[in-house]
């Protein structure tokens, strides 16, 4: 059991992984299992920022693979699905059996015209794991008034609810989650929370804050450094149909990638909840909410105009993606992990790449010491962990139009 007693010396670990996203805490867990001695440390909520904002799809390649060949990256992240699969039936390096799977797989739908069918038979074709051509018989209900004209692939991409996968990752191991804000000097760690402090004296240090990476690493910013990539993403609520996937025109992005999920406000009576990145998200950075929100209402009109959004309302919500920086700016086609001395600094670029991320990390890491440190000794019983963070559209303050 945890000492409730003062900080007088540095407790030592193998590791403290700092920022508790899904990269953090799968790596926390990995580490944790291959007997190492390691804490994590979040400032604020577990999940808050990319992880709790994401859209939940453990992406096979197919968004690399528009471009009609098969891209290093589509390369990199066809094995995820599998891994993450893996997890979520019970039989993987991870236990996510008590996470909500939303949908099985995602759905690949072309805007009418021939250069859309065109281009999701090329992405089709190009992937290592193949779509499946879908008949209208065979049609996800969303599609279910679909006009034709258009083709549906089914995609073997799951799509998870984040805050169980956040609950999922967090339980998956017996180490030390703390609430506090950390510093990073000479090698230690001192976290800080409610007037108190405690100082790490760990192995290697591991950031997996996102964007603040940049302030962690400090003067090592020089040799790390990262970029960022902000998405505008937009809600939409109402009597919608439950939809996950990705709609194809003739740019090498999708139009619009969309997930669903039931708003918990109203038992009785629950509004479907639409989470809409791809390119409306990526072209709305630079514009306001309300600009955004007309934009989206004319695209859906012509991606999804089936669906009968007269009554939807809408908000917004900007998102600071954050990636290893790459030589021409461009988004890397895997995870991004640096070293600096003890410090290993980590973007997975995508949340399917958590676990490609972990086991690098555990390589860079190598075996506990020797004698292992005893965990969780001179760590305070009663020291805060982080909750889970609100999804964006559960958040209070929240505008709908």
């Amino acid at each position: 059991m945890a000492v409730s007693q003062p900080n007088d010396q540095p407790i030592p670990l193998d590791a403290v992984v700092i920022g508790g996203g899904v990269c953090g805490l799968w790596t926390l867990a990995r580490l944790r299992r291959a007997g190492l001695a390691v804490v994590l440390i979040e400032k604020s909520r577990l999940g808050d920022g990319q992880t709790i904002e994401s859209q939940g799809i453990i992406h096979g390649g197919v968004k690399y693979a528009l471009s009609g060949s098969a891209s290093s990256a589509s390369r990199s992240i066809a094995e995820m699905p599998g891994i993450w699969r893996a997890c979520l039936d019970g039989v993987g390096e991870l236990d996510l059996t008590s996470a909500t799977i939303l949908s099985q797989s995602c759905t690949l739908w072309t805007a009418k015209g021939l250069g859309s069918r065109v281009m999701g038979l090329a992405a089709s074709k190009a992937i290592r794991v193949k779509p499946r051509k879908l008949t209208p018989s065979d049609a996800p209900p969303a599609f279910a008034n679909a006009p034709a004209g258009i083709d549906l692939y089914e995609l073997p991409e799951p799509v998870l609810e984040p805050e169980s996968m956040i609950d999922a990752l967090a339980s998956a191991s017996d180490a030390p989650i703390l609430l506090g804000t950390a510093t990073i000097e000479n090698g230690r760690v001192t976290i800080e929370h409610g007037g108190r402090s405690l100082t790490l004296a760990p192995r290697r240090i591991v950031l997996t804050a996102g964007g603040g990476n940049e302030a962690l690493l400090g003067a090592n910013t020089t040799a790390v450094r990262m970029q960022r990539r902000p998405l505008h993403m937009v809600m939409v609520r109402g009597e919608l149909p439950m939809l996950f996937g990705h709609c194809v025109g003739l740019s090498s992005k999708p139009l619009a990638t969309i997930t669903s999920q039931r708003s918990g406000s109203d038992t009785i009576c629950p509004d479907t909840i639409w989470w809409i990145g791809g390119q409306i998200a990526e072209q709305g950075v630079d514009q306001s909410p309300g600009d955004l929100i007309a934009h989206t209402k004319r695209e859906l009109a012509k991606l999804v105009p089936w669906v009968d959004l007269s009554r939807a309302r809408f908000a917004t919500s900007h998102i600071d993606r954050a990636e290893g920086l790459t030589a021409d700016g461009s988004r890397p086609d895997a995870p991004v992990i640096r070293e600096a001395g003890s410090t290993i600094a980590c973007w997975p670029t995508k949340l399917a790449f958590a676990p490609a991320v972990a086991e690098r990390v555990h390589q860079l890491i190598g075996e506990p010491s020797a004698p292992p440190p005893q965990l969780p000794a001179g760590l305070p019983a009663d020291w805060p962990r982080p909750e889970i963070a609100p999804l964006p559209w559960d958040r209070e303050g929240l505008q709908w139009s």
